[in-house]
């Protein structure tokens, strides 16, 4: 193992290097006999820890926060720790265990706080019930809610957690811990989503197949639709920025040739110089031209037209088929619009089929004359309201006086909830799942069944435009309880057992 010093000595150096000039980095690091490829692996790691490590640290101190909260929370209610009752020690490990808190862990903080001297075993035999009763309750409350739901896999190891989540509430309502991720993986998901009508998703082939067969619409997801052409982009201008140097390089031979008056050398070094700028040349207005081109099918997917107007899905897809006509007169044009034909299918914009076919039935008399240029202004309005205010459409509701322009209001903040065109709602609790299973390392089904019930029913933080709200509540779920470990109590009454033993 390297020594810490070692390495901040290496990069230190490599950075004064830098200072004296060009190469002498590589002169540097063979004089100490460091590989280049091990140097800039801890020049890369010890620049992330002074970016992202102060975050990190802040991170776990508040976990640690929230832990001790809850330690002295337990211990108030059992009389200042004189000893937990085991209903109390149950949910003591219950809680840690979602908070992302480890056997080993839960057994030293249980001890500490009053209760029994346990083993990690034990502990993990009692959640590995508590995860079979929790998953009774996510089945019974959670799993298929929603009529609009965003699908993908985030990864927990090798192993893929296929999920289905609310856009507006990032209810979880759909999870299966799988070995692979095609169609008889993603199958069974679908099949348990009984409200789903329309999901957003990239074009993984299992997940478009199993989605198809439940019958569920598709929304293909904007960053995986354009991703290829920014990749390719990328790369043109990496070509482009080889050429330039080596323009560079010619440039620096003919100073050279003039210094030394060789003529030959000069006129060869000329004709380099004059190939590589015009190679460059080349890929430089190959790029302006196609990332413009590319600009174009971007601006395609805006809800509202330039002039305010509201967008509709055959002038989406017609801009992106005059753009991609325009890119295909070259032969670096073609190749990207290769890896943008997923544009040209049909549910690409399908969000703006969903919401002309939402507005449809808006009379004249609740929208007045120029219908496209009033509902593209009051749907532009929505959606900036909604980036800071997610108060479900059925509590605006109850709080309508049934005027034209409540009833206007509602319509398209309806339209607007379901017209999604991102899968990104998975990667919200993707960041939280990723947090407990970092100090767990390996979950079953089971348990992420119970911290889905958890992350149902937590409230969210402030500094969240969510604050306040439980992603229950926002999904319009109602239950006995606000409360998940007293949720997990009346199930398992229900169930006939004492809480310890339901499972």
């Amino acid at each position: 193992m390297v020594d810490f010093s070692r390495w901040l000595e290496t990069v230190n150096g490599m950075s004064q290097s830098r200072r004296r000039g060009y190469g002498r980095v590589s002169a540097y690091l063979k004089g100490l006999g460091v590989p280049r490829a091990n140097a800039y692996r801890w020049e890369g790691q010890l620049r992330a820890w002074y970016e992202e490590g102060p975050a990190e640290l802040e991170a776990l101190r508040q976990e640690r926060a929230e832990l001790l909260a809850e330690v002295a929370r337990l211990r108030e209610s059992v009389g200042g720790g004189a000893g937990l009752s085991a209903q109390a020690e149950w949910e003591f490990m219950v809680a840690a265990a979602v908070l992302g808190t480890s056997d080993e862990e839960i057994a030293t903080l249980l001890r500490r706080a009053g209760g029994r001297r346990l083993s990690h075993q034990t502990v993990h035999a009692t959640l590995a019930a508590a995860g079979a009763l929790g998953r009774v309750v996510y089945e019974r409350h959670f799993a298929g809610v929603g009529r609009v739901g965003a699908a993908d896999e985030i990864f927990l190891g090798s192993e893929p957690l296929l999920l289905v989540v609310g856009p507006l509430s990032l209810l979880i309502s759909g999870l299966r811990l799988a070995e692979r991720r095609g169609v008889e993986d993603w199958r069974p998901v679908f099949a348990g989503q009984r409200e789903l009508v329309r999901c957003s998703a990239d074009e993984a082939r299992g997940l478009v197949n199993a989605r198809k067969g439940a019958g569920v619409a598709l929304q293909g997801d904007k960053f995986h639709l354009l991703r290829r052409g920014r990749v390719y982009l990328a790369a043109l201008a990496r070509r482009y920025e080889a050429a330039a140097r080596d323009e560079q390089d010619a440039q620096r031979e003919v100073e050279r040739a003039r210094f030394r008056g060789g003529k030959h050398f000069g006129q060869s070094a000329s004709s380099r110089r004059g190939h590589a700028r015009a190679k460059a040349d080349r890929l430089l207005a190959e790029y302006c031209r196609l990332d413009d081109l590319l600009g174009e099918i971007e601006k395609a997917f805006a809800y509202t037209t330039a002039e305010g107007r509201l967008a509709t899905a055959g002038a989406a897809r017609a801009r992106v088929s005059a753009a991609l006509a325009a890119m295909r007169q070259t032969p670096d044009g073609e190749r990207l619009a290769k890896k943008l034909r997923v544009l040209e299918r049909p549910w690409a914009f399908a969000y703006l089929d969903a919401v002309e076919e939402g507005l449809r039935g808006l009379r004249l008399e609740q929208v007045g004359p120029d219908r496209s240029v009033r509902l593209g202004r009051r749907v532009a309005d929505t959606l900036a309201w909604r980036r800071t205010d997610k108060t479900p459409v059925e509590w605006l509701a109850k709080a309508s006086t049934g005027s034209l322009a409540d009833q206007v209001e509602l319509a398209v903040l309806g339209v607007s909830d379901e017209a999604i065109r991102s899968s990104s709602y998975v990667e919200c609790v993707n960041s939280r799942v990723r947090l407990v299973q970092v100090a767990r390392k390996r979950m079953s089904e089971d348990f992420l069944c119970l911290l889905a019930v958890h992350h149902n029913m937590k409230s969210f933080g402030r500094g969240s435009v969510r604050a306040g709200w439980t992603p229950a509540a926002l999904a319009g779920i109602e239950l006995p309880t606000t409360d998940w470990l007293e949720l997990l109590r009346v199930t398992a009454e229900e169930l006939g057992s004492p809480l310890v033993r339901a499972a």
